[in-house]
C-alpha cells in the first residue's frame, strides 16, 4: 500500500492548496494516521488520535440516543472549522479550514471521491 499512501498524500496536498485547508488527513478509526498534509509544526499522531476520539465520542452520544452514527461532523470555532467525513467504515477524512464555505464543501466532496477511487471503494 505504500504507492497508495504516496498518492493519497499528494491528493491531500492538492486538496489543501485548492481549498485553502490548513490541514487534512486520512485516519483509521483507531486513530492511526494513514496519509496527511499538515503544517510542519503539527503533530500528526496527536491530530489523528484526537480526531478519532472526537468521532468515537460522537458515536457513543448518537448510540445512546438510539440513532445511527454520524457520517459527517462539522465543528465550528473561532480558530477554524473542522470537518470529519466517513470514508470506508475503517477510515475517515478530516480537514481544518478558516471558515465553512460552499467551495470548501465541494472540494471535500471531490477529494473524497478521488480517495475512494484510489482505494478501490467506488
Amino acid at each position: 500500500m505504500p504507492v497508495a499512501v504516496d498518492a493519497l498524500r499528494k491528493l491531500l496536498k492538492d486538496f489543501n492548496a485548492r481549498s485553502g485547508a490548513k490541514m487534512s488527513a486520512i485516519v483509521s478509526r483507531s486513530g492511526v494516521p494513514v496519509a496527511w498534509s499538515l503544517p510542519d509544526d503539527a503533530n500528526v499522531d496527536n491530530f489523528a488520535t484526537m480526531a478519532a476520539t472526537l468521532l468515537g465520542a460522537l458515536e457513543v452520544i448518537y448510540s445512546s440516543m438510539r440513532t445511527g452514527a454520524p457520517s459527517a461532523v462539522t465543528v465550528e470555532a473561532d480558530g477554524g472549522v473542522l470537518t470529519v467525513r466517513d470514508l470506508t467504515g475503517k477510515m475517515f477524512f478530516v480537514a481544518m479550514t478558516e471558515k465553512k464555505t460552499a467551495p470548501f464543501g465541494k472540494a471535500v466532496d471531490a477529494t473524497l471521491s478521488e480517495v475512494l477511487g484510489l482505494l478501490g471503494e467506488t
